[in-house]
């Protein structure tokens, strides 16, 4: 037994191959069958229970021999990691924007816990890129964030992947299945701030991974169609004032690693639009088209 690749149909209607690690054994029996004998022969002994732990231990007192010279009863494969599931520590958005001067300070000083961390987790990413900066990556971060709904908008699914990791990527895809979306950036009200650094291992390996988060308020035109072409949220014409905080996450860990559009976190209580059209049955159609010729029937008749 080994590794089994069986064919499946993925959430984007493509098909993928699903692996599946399957620990194989191998066989104790002897290849050499004139040697049964000799097998027959052997006394078994049971291991101490304070060697059961410390092979090391039971290699050095002869109890345990040519352990090193073992095969493995199991096969390994590597697998590549490029992004996180999920945001690390999410940043907690203020429910009013407009807070008084102590409000804010009294805020500053509960949250100088969250501080720290902003700091540590930027000595980290300097660890990593020497010349890294919060001023410089704020502009990046804007040019990342519109390349990106851009290619949304054009269905752009290959340079889409540039700029989303793989975790967003299946949700952009998803959500905007059958649509049709048209999407303007027109300007930036507030130039962008970071609120929010992070940086965090995944594993033992030094598997690190880092995410800004970063806050967004501009004015954008939104309109999304359905299959149908017809409106079913937003509009072309009318601009509205949208603020985001938009996370961005980079593997420091690979060399070639680069920032992208990782999640937004999205306030509980926002409205979102409608998840499915469908259209309406025959016979529903029917009887609303014998209901109403019957409505007119009856006015015709009254006004005579």
């Amino acid at each position: 037994m080994g590794l089994s690749k069986t064919p499946m149909l993925g959430l984007l209607g493509t098909t993928s191959l699903q692996h599946e690690q399957v620990r194989t054994l191998k066989s104790n029996r002897h290849q050499r069958p004139e040697f049964k004998n000799l097998r027959r022969l052997k006394m078994q002994t049971s291991i101490p229970v304070k060697y059961m732990k410390d092979f090391g231990k039971a290699m050095q007192d002869g109890v345990m021999q040519n352990l090193p010279n073992l095969a493995k009863m199991w096969k390994e494969r590597d697998f590549y990691v490029s992004c996180s599931s999920s945001i690390i520590e999410a940043f907690q958005a203020p429910e009013n924007q407009n807070k008084a001067i102590t409000e804010e300070l009294r805020n500053k000083w509960n949250n100088i816990g969250s501080y720290g961390k902003d700091k540590l987790a930027v000595r980290k990413i300097r660890g990593f890129e020497s010349e890294f900066n919060l001023k410089v990556f704020q502009e990046e971060a804007k040019e990342l964030y519109i390349k990106a709904h851009e290619c949304l908008a054009k269905n752009d699914q290959e340079k889409l992947t540039d700029y989303v990791t793989e975790h967003a990527r299946v949700a952009m895809l998803l959500n905007s299945s059958q649509r049709t979306i048209r999407w303007k950036y027109l300007q930036s009200l507030e130039e962008p701030k970071v609120v929010h650094v992070r940086a965090f291992q995944l594993d033992e390996n030094a598997n690190v991974f880092a995410q800004i988060t970063v806050r967004f308020f501009s004015q954008q035109c939104l309109a999304v169609y359905d299959r149908f072409g017809r409106l079913i949220y937003g509009s072309e014409i009318l601009a509205k004032d949208v603020l985001e905080y938009a996370v961005f996450e980079k593997h420091l860990s690979n060399e070639y690693g680069v920032w992208r559009l990782h999640a937004k976190i999205i306030p509980e209580n926002s409205s979102g639009m409608a998840e499915k059209t469908f259209v309406l049955p025959k016979a529903e159609a029917e009887e609303t088209s014998s209901d109403a010729s019957k409505t007119e029937a009856v006015l015709t008749t009254e006004a005579k």
